[in-house]
């Protein structure tokens, strides 16, 4: 607004806002600034695609690859054309007679075995002796087998004289079915001839 006195230059008056709305126009400024600064803040942790490397994506990207040897780490099992089968005396306890029963992998690949291998005895008309070896001992673990290396059970009996001749029709061959395998592997034994009652098998290790 402008107001004159004759000969004299004009007066030019602003008006003056409020202070009240003054202030609270800064308020609003200052506040719309913070919540910015806050906003930055939070996105500023983020990849470049707005993703939150967070502990979900780094922990899976670190994270080992389940399975493994010992699991088996996606080898075939062994079947029993794949095997072939030894048995030879071994050290056992006073008063019993044992055997190493081996089944040797004939392949170029690993496969694998785990737990009783199913062990029978015949005579020489073909017929079962008896019956097949009972299961002691703990059930094992998986047992990789590499080419024409072999994997080992154990078989006992007791021996003729802790036994007082109490024994069994001695046999012509055994009959051994790897785990999982319903085909025999079959050798001509001699010497094991199952006495006492006591005819067992432990599990494949090494």
């Amino acid at each position: 607004m402008t107001f004159g006195v004759p000969g004299t230059a004009p007066t030019t008056y602003r008006a003056r806002r409020a202070p009240g709305r003054a202030w609270r126009r800064v308020r609003a400024a200052a506040g719309t600034a913070l919540l910015l600064a806050a906003v930055a803040a939070c996105g500023g942790g983020g990849d470049a695609d707005g993703k939150d490397p967070g502990a979900g994506d780094s922990a899976d990207s670190s994270a080992p690859a389940t399975g493994g040897h010992e699991a088996g780490g996606g080898t075939r099992r062994c079947t029993a054309s794949e095997l072939t089968m030894s048995l030879d005396p071994a050290e056992g306890p006073a008063g019993s007679r044992s055997f190493d029963l081996a089944l040797k992998n004939t392949t170029d690949t690993a496969c694998t075995l785990k737990g009783y291998p199913r062990v029978s005895l015949t005579g020489e008309d073909g017929a079962a002796i008896g019956s097949p070896a009972a299961h002691t001992g703990g059930t094992g673990r998986t047992v990789a087998v590499q080419p024409s290396t072999r994997a080992h059970a154990k078989l006992r009996t007791k021996s003729e004289d802790a036994a007082d001749g109490s024994c069994w029709a001695e046999p012509r061959s055994v009959e051994v079915r790897p785990p999982g395998s319903d085909r025999a592997l079959t050798a001509e034994v001699d010497g094991l001839r199952v006495c006492g009652g006591l005819f067992t098998v432990t599990a494949l290790e090494w």
